[in-house]
């Protein structure tokens, strides 16, 4: 809320501003309105606040130049430094706190799947029991909060995770933070972990992700790096930790249905074989959506890209929060791009 009065307070003092330098020219009416703007669109999307306060340098030039004439703007000026003041407080606030909640939800989690992990040999031998018990869903379905649905395709069915993660605490196919849910293909048999393999549905709301960095060059080698340092925190204990070898397949973008798509080439402790994880996200206003398939042998390769891709084709954001109804800036920015989010590096400081 206090971010949205700062930036109406914004609005009208840049207008007012504006207004006053039109007497001058229209053209320099119309920048002289837009650069605060411009100022905390460019601080919103980079992270950075001072680059708001920069924006008005030309402001004070010209109040400079034209000091105690009829287009003197040294009022407004003033309304707008203490006004992107205020902006940038709000928005740093807003940041940290969903920062701070984020990471409340990662320690809770954490501290819950240590508690878990003793009990693991006792789960896996009731989860056949538990595994016929599960709900399985078709047809379409809203995915929590995010404002996507997904339509199920035939011979899918859909599990929701709360009750996957009463019944499957402290093994590997335990659902993490942010997942949704499982897709499970009717052929296969839930209630045997050995060969039990699904779809992963994940959620990420952080804010607004920009379309940009899916071909950066350097993306792999970034991708190497910031994984092995999620790894030296994650398993600071000594625990087995696994590795990112490289791109199967590069990431690309498609414009069109606001979806990426990649596959990863992993090392995973225990396993002889390099293995195989496959991706898509589906974007949205201010939130992602992530199909994925981990630690597949090279052999389902084709099942493993075709499956993930398919629920991404099948997952539509209803109106009002698809990728292109972002409006800025009255929804939230993550601050980084979709080659951050693919190379992982947003999930450093988790």
């Amino acid at each position: 809320m206090l971010l949205l009065i700062a930036t109406l307070v914004l609005l009208v003092l840049a207008g007012w501003a504006g207004l006053i330098t039109a007497k001058l020219a229209l053209w320099r009416g119309l920048l002289v309105a837009a650069l605060p703007l411009v100022g905390i669109g460019i601080a919103s999307v980079t992270g950075k606040g001072m680059l708001a306060y920069v924006a008005l340098l030309p402001l004070g030039y010209f109040v400079y130049k034209n000091r105690g004439s009829q287009y003197d703007i040294t009022l407004p000026l003033i309304g707008l430094v203490a006004a992107t003041w205020l902006w940038t407080y709000a928005a740093e606030k807003s940041r940290l706190d969903g920062a701070a909640a984020y990471e409340a939800q990662v320690a809770a989690f954490r501290k819950q799947s240590e508690a878990d992990a003793a009990n693991a040999a006792q789960t896996v031998a009731q989860w056949p029991q538990r595994a016929a018990k599960l709900k399985l869903h078709r047809g379409k379905l809203t995915l929590s909060d995010t404002g996507a649905e997904l339509s199920v395709p035939e011979h899918w069915r859909f599990v929701e995770a709360e009750p996957l993660r009463k019944a499957l605490s402290g093994t590997k196919h335990y659902p993490g933070l942010g997942v949704i849910g499982w897709l499970v293909h009717e052929r296969v048999d839930i209630a045997q972990l050995d060969t039990l393999w699904y779809v992963e549905v994940y959620a990420e709301q952080r804010g607004h992700v920009k379309a940009a960095g899916a071909d950066d060059r350097d993306l792999e080698d970034r991708k190497g790096e910031a994984t092995a340092k999620i790894n030296a925190k994650a398993f600071a204990g000594g625990a087995p930790s696994f590795s990112f070898v490289k791109f199967l397949e590069a990431p690309t973008y498609d414009a069109t249905y606001d979806r990426a798509v990649w596959d990863d080439q992993m090392s995973y402790p225990g396993e002889t074989e390099l293995l195989l994880d496959c991706y898509a996200i589906k974007l949205g206003k201010e939130a992602q959506i992530w199909f994925r398939m981990r630690e597949q042998f090279d052999g389902a390769r084709e099942l493993c890209t075709r499956s993930v891709r398919l629920m991404a084709a099948k997952t539509q954001f209803v109106s009002g929060a698809g990728y292109g109804d972002y409006t800025w800036p009255m929804d939230d920015n993550a601050g980084y791009d979709l080659g951050e989010v693919i190379a992982s590096e947003h999930r450093i400081e988790d």
